[in-house]
């Protein structure tokens, strides 16, 4: 949700929000790191930070210790009261948001899990189409388990850019792994960096198996499929679902979004999976600037891989998200929603051509409302259940403050189910380019008699 209560009775300034969020998660940092956490360009870190000291909200550590950090809980709540005092503000409101102050705040530091389910659908006219619905009934809700950061590849839009690379043991995928059975879960997704470069992949899907996942997914860049038997190994120690990432239908533009020369690997990795008819496969494609304009080439290309397939394949087209390495490069590979839309929508129009079920995410409705049924994110929720010692909390909250719904989004008639646009993207571009969508009229019915 955004912090609108709080955000105007401190009268704060866009780039002074998103730093606020920013400081929410986590406890203290470096002066020389907070404007890359932020997702804010350097030269608006000054007047940001200083609009938060200045209320009293941010203050360096005890002792030697610089880095900075939020007040205290205490004294956090303290001023926002009593500056919500002063303006005259929805307290109700005010103390909502508090809420999720706190929630956010106790999680910081927490172990947690990942968990992708369906979103609940208030309307019949939000049924997703039969290709979406089957995926969704074959693969939701699953653990989002990752297995590590460590991965062959280096990829400009990865989210991991900052994590040092290593894998997590199998004592603790265990735990997380039973975390995930506790909480009812039957559908388990592997991913990593790249899962199939973690030394026990085997086991853990074989104790997965045991534990009574009914469905194991890898998320991979498929490059190491293409060795050997590797990928019937897979298959027999449990895997029923793949999910491969491909970005373009050309080689050079392949190396300098991966930054690795694996293109021939890949391609033989995918074609392998995809002779597979009993697993089921999906694939997403990061949309940037540099193959924007090879989508509709990539959607033939993704067409032609599936050529003669009888088992389901949803192919994705996610916009980038100008997190950690994509911020860094985010010159190189943000485009704007605008520039972007139209060649999303030719691709989308080239894969109803070849009857394949392409969907898209991170696009807000407002930018392509007339494909708005393959919009995967109006069919999904993803949310964070922390472990609290004594007890379990599911919330969103800190996945929420990656996006950004301006104020002029209330009156969209497609409010309910867009997300709006990354947080990180409106730091970079504004948010001018999102215009509401009015309300379909009401249809008049007769007044009963």
């Amino acid at each position: 949700m955004e912090l609108q209560a709080l955000t105007r009775v401190w009268k704060l300034s866009p780039p002074a929000s998103a730093l606020l969020l920013a400081f929410l998660q986590f406890r203290r940092e470096p002066h020389g790191r907070l404007a890359h956490l932020a997702r804010l360009e350097p030269r608006d870190l000054p007047a940001a930070l200083e609009e938060l000291r200045s209320r009293g909200l941010v203050q360096p550590g005890p002792g030697r210790d610089r880095r900075l950090g939020l007040a205290d809980a205490e004294t956090f709540e303290r001023l926002a009261r009593r500056a919500a005092a002063r303006a005259g503000a929805d307290l109700d409101r005010l103390e909502l948001e508090l809420e999720v102050v706190r929630d956010v705040r106790e999680a910081v530091g927490r172990p947690s899990i990942t968990v992708i389910s369906p979103r609940e659908r208030a309307r019949a006219d939000d049924e997703p189409p039969r290709p979406v619905a089957e995926y969704l009934r074959a693969l939701f809700p699953y653990l989002d388990l990752r297995l590590g950061t460590r991965c062959n590849f280096n990829c400009r839009y990865c989210l991991l850019g900052h994590e040092k690379r290593g894998t997590r043991s199998l004592p603790e995928l265990e735990a997380d792994l039973r975390h995930g059975r506790r909480l009812g879960l039957e559908c388990l997704s592997l991913t990593g960096g790249e899962p199939s470069l973690h030394p026990d992949l085997l086991r853990v899907i074989r104790r997965a198996r045991a534990l009574g996942y009914r469905r194991v997914i890898l998320v991979t860049n498929a490059s190491l499929l293409a060795s050997g038997r590797n990928l019937d190994r897979l298959l027999d120690a449990g895997i029923d679902a793949v999910g491969f990432s491909f970005d373009a239908p050309d080689a050079e533009v392949s190396r300098r979004l991966w930054r690795r020369d694996a293109y021939a690997q890949v391609l033989e990795g995918i074609r392998r999976v995809m002779e597979h008819d009993e697993i089921v496969v999906g694939s997403i494609s990061v949309l940037t600037r540099l193959n924007l304009r090879l989508l509709p080439e990539l959607v033939r290309r993704l067409a032609e891989l599936a050529r003669g397939r009888r088992g389901l394949y949803l192919p994705a087209i996610d916009f980038v998200m100008p997190e950690e390495n994509a911020w860094t490069d985010r010159r190189m590979l943000v485009p704007r929603l605008r520039e972007a839309a139209p060649h999303l929508e030719a691709a989308l129009d080239e894969a109803r051509r070849l009857d394949l079920p392409l969907v898209f995410r991170g696009v807000p409705a407002c930018v392509m409302p007339a494909h708005r049924e393959w919009d995967m994110e109006r069919y999904m929720s993803i949310f964070e259940v922390v472990d609290l010692g004594d007890r379990s909390r599911q919330h969103r909250a800190g996945l929420d403050f990656l996006r950004h719904k301006p104020p002029s989004c209330a009156t969209c008639a497609h409010r309910r189910g867009c997300l709006g646009v990354y947080r990180a993207y409106a730091n970079l571009y504004g948010t001018r380019e999102l215009r509401p969508v009015p309300p379909a009229p009401a249809e008049e019915r007769p007044c009963a008699s």
